[in-house]
């Protein structure tokens, strides 16, 4: 890459739909600063409390929105990954991983979580909850949905990269 240009993303999904392990391969081939939703908000203490019942923190919205619109809106490379906070206007592009249910059972599965959580996950997978909430918050025409199932992680975000060549060539120029 000659220059980069200033570009903004923001990978979302379910539990386990891969966002992470994506993100972390994306913010190296894109050239982007790596922020986690998650860290931020332990680190800076930005929750309510803890939700015995889905096993994870409350976020506090307010906070965590305010303080990532200062720092995202100074970044011109960054790819924040987490789920979904309405951050409007600062993001070019939103990618919403998915995940087969079987696939997504068996991930959750590995990770040793209850039935109760790995069925409230597959059902909002199911149900494309994520994809909604990104299209209520951001323009439709920056959520772009990727499945991130049966492929390898390399595969996944190669089609990534073909989204942002398609959508924001200059990215990558």
């Amino acid at each position: 890459m000659s220059r980069l240009s200033s570009f903004r993303l923001y990978i979302t999904g379910g539990t386990g739909t891969g966002k992470t392990s994506v993100a972390k391969k994306l913010t190296r081939i894109l050239s982007l600063e790596y922020l986690e939703l998650n860290t931020v908000v332990l680190e800076k203490g930005f929750y309510l409390g803890y939700d015995i019942n889905r096993d994870s923190v409350i976020i506090d919205d307010d906070l965590i929105t305010a303080y990532l619109e200062k720092v995202i809106i100074n970044k011109q490379r960054i790819c924040l990954v987490g789920g979904i906070i309405p951050l409007k206007n600062i993001f070019d592009l939103i990618i919403v991983l998915r995940c087969r249910p079987d696939i997504l059972r068996l991930r959750l599965l590995s990770r040793n979580y209850p039935e109760e959580k790995i069925e409230a996950n597959i059902e909002a997978e199911i149900m494309n909850v994520v994809y909604y909430e990104a299209i209520e918050f951001f323009s439709d025409q920056k959520v772009i949905e990727v499945n991130n199932d049966e492929y390898s992680i390399d595969i996944t975000c190669d089609q990534i990269v073909s989204k942002v060549r398609q959508h924001h060539p200059s990215v990558l120029e």
